[in-house]
C-alpha cells in the first residue's frame, strides 16, 4: 500500500517535471517575442519621434518663411499707396502745366496776331508811311529819329514773340516730362501689383502647405501616443514574464567590468546631442566606452542566459529587422543599423544587459554565460562614429524615465559598474 503511493506521488512528481521543462521553451519564446517586439516598437517610436521633430522643425521655417511674406507685403502695399499719391501728385502738375500752356499759347497768338497785323500794315501802307514820315519831320535828324522808333517797336515785337515761344516750348517740355513721369509711376504701379498678387500667391501656397503640415503633425503625435501606449502595455507583459524566471539571481553590484583595457568614457546617461545627426537631441539610455579603434575584448557582466545575438538590419522588403544568428564576425556588413551587431543577457530578477556596435559575438541566443565570460568584441557596426561599446541596464524593479512620454527601464549603467 505504501509502496504504491510512493510510486503514485513519484509519477505526479515526474509528471510536474516534465510539464515544467515542456512550458520552458514555451516561456522563453514567449519573453522573446515580447523583447523582439519591444525592440520593434523603440525602433518605430524613435523614427516616428526622429519624423515629428522634421515636421516641427520644417513648421517653423514656414511660419518664419510665411513672416516674411507678410512683412514683404506690407512693404509692397506701402510702396502701391506711395506710388499712388505720387501719381495723384504729377496728375495735379500736369493739369496746372496745361493751364499755363493754355494761357502761354494763347498769349503767343495774341502777340503774334499782333505784330502780323502791324507787319501787313508796314507792307501795305510802308511807302506812305515812310513819306509821311519824311514830310512831317521838323528837320533830316527828326526824320532819322522816328523811323528808328519804328524799327525799335518791330525789334521789341519780335524779341516778345521770341520769348513768348520759349516759354510755350519751356512748359511744352514740362508737360511732356510730366507725362512721362505719370507713365513711368503707372508701369511701377502695375508692376507691383503684379508682384503682390504672386506674393499673395506665394503665401495662399504657403498657408495651405501650413494646414497640412499641422494635420500631419497632429496625426504624428496621436500616433506617438498610441506607440507609447503600446509600449507601456508591453513593458507590464515583459516585467510579469521576467518575475517568473528564477533561475539566475540578477546583477550583483558591482557588475564585472564589461570591456577589455585600453578603453576611455566618451557618452554618459541621459539627453545628449547625436554624434550621427547633428543639431538633433536623443535620449541615450546607456554609456558608451571607446577603444582607441581596437576591437577589445567584450564580457558579460554577470552569469545569465543570452537571450539575443545576432544583428539589427535594414530589408528592403521588410525594412528594420532583428536576426538572431549563430556567432560570427560582423564587422563586414554594409546593412547594419542601430545597435548593429549586439547582444542581450538575461540575468533574472527583471535584469538585462545589452552589448552594442560589435565587431564580432562569440555566444548565441540560449548560451548560458559566466560573469567575466568573454562573449563579443568591440566593433563600430550600426548608428556608430568609431569603435567603442554601447552598454545599457535594463531593470525592470526599478521606476523607469520617461524622456519621450512612454516608460524606459534601462538605467544608469554607472550605478552597477565599479567605479571608474
Amino acid at each position: 500500500m505504501h509502496r504504491n503511493n510512493y510510486f503514485r506521488v513519484l509519477a505526479l512528481l515526474l509528471l510536474l517535471v516534465a510539464l515544467a521543462t515542456a512550458a520552458l521553451p514555451v516561456y522563453a519564446n514567449l519573453l522573446d517575442e515580447k523583447r523582439q517586439e519591444q525592440a520593434e516598437l523603440e525602433e518605430r517610436l524613435a523614427r516616428e519621434r526622429s519624423n515629428l521633430t522634421q515636421q516641427k522643425n520644417r513648421k517653423a521655417e514656414l511660419e518664419e518663411e510665411l513672416a516674411q511674406l507678410d512683412r514683404r507685403l506690407e512693404q509692397l502695399r506701402a510702396e502701391l499707396a506711395r506710388l499712388v499719391r505720387e501719381i495723384g501728385s504729377t496728375a495735379q502738375e500736369i493739369a496746372v502745366t496745361e493751364t499755363e500752356l493754355a494761357a502761354a499759347e494763347e498769349q503767343f497768338a495774341y502777340q503774334d496776331g499782333l505784330f502780323k497785323r502791324r507787319l501787313r500794315a508796314v507792307y501795305e501802307q510802308g511807302y506812305v508811311t515812310y513819306l509821311e514820315v519824311l514830310l512831317n519831320a521838323s528837320s533830316f535828324s527828326d526824320f532819322l529819329t522816328r523811323l528808328n522808333s519804328l524799327r525799335l517797336i518791330a525789334a521789341n515785337d519780335l524779341r516778345l514773340i521770341d520769348e513768348i515761344r520759349a516759354e510755350r516750348e519751356r512748359i511744352q517740355a514740362l508737360k511732356d516730362s510730366l507725362e512721362q513721369k505719370k507713365n513711368r509711376l503707372e508701369g511701377m504701379r502695375r508692376d507691383t501689383l503684379a508682384y503682390e498678387a504672386e506674393v499673395e500667391r506665394t503665401v495662399s501656397t504657403r498657408e495651405r502647405k501650413m494646414a497640412e503640415l499641422q494635420d500631419e503633425i497632429a496625426r504624428q503625435e496621436k500616433q506617438i501616443r498610441d506607440l507609447e501606449k503600446q509600449a507601456a502595455e508591453l513593458d507590464k507583459t515583459i516585467q510579469e514574464l521576467l518575475r517568473k524566471d528564477g533561475v539566475f539571481a540578477g546583477l550583483r553590484a558591482p557588475v564585472f567590468w564589461p570591456v577589455a583595457s585600453p578603453w576611455h568614457f566618451t557618452s554618459g546617461f541621459g539627453w545628449r546631442n547625436n554624434p550621427t545627426r547633428p543639431g538633433y537631441a536623443e535620449w541615450h539610455a546607456g554609456i558608451d566606452l571607446a577603444t582607441y579603434g581596437r576591437a577589445n575584448k567584450v564580457f558579460a557582466a554577470d552569469h545569465g542566459v543570452v537571450i539575443f545575438s545576432g544583428i539589427w538590419r535594414w530589408d528592403a522588403a521588410h525594412g528594420s529587422v532583428h536576426v538572431n544568428l549563430a556567432p560570427a564576425y560582423d564587422a563586414w556588413r554594409t546593412d547594419l543599423i542601430w545597435y548593429g551587431s549586439y547582444i542581450m543577457i538575461d540575468h533574472g530578477k527583471n535584469q538585462v544587459t545589452v552589448y552594442a556596435h560589435l565587431s564580432s559575438r562569440a555566444v548565441a541566443k540560449g548560451d548560458t554565460v559566466s560573469r567575466g565570460q568573454h562573449i563579443a568584441n568591440v566593433g563600430t557596426t550600426g548608428n556608430s562614429t568609431g569603435y567603442h561599446l554601447h552598454f545599457e541596464v535594463r531593470d525592470y524593479n526599478l521606476p523607469p524615465y520617461y524622456p519621450y512620454g512612454s516608460p524606459d527601464y534601462r538605467q544608469n549603467p554607472r550605478e552597477y559598474l565599479p567605479p571608474f
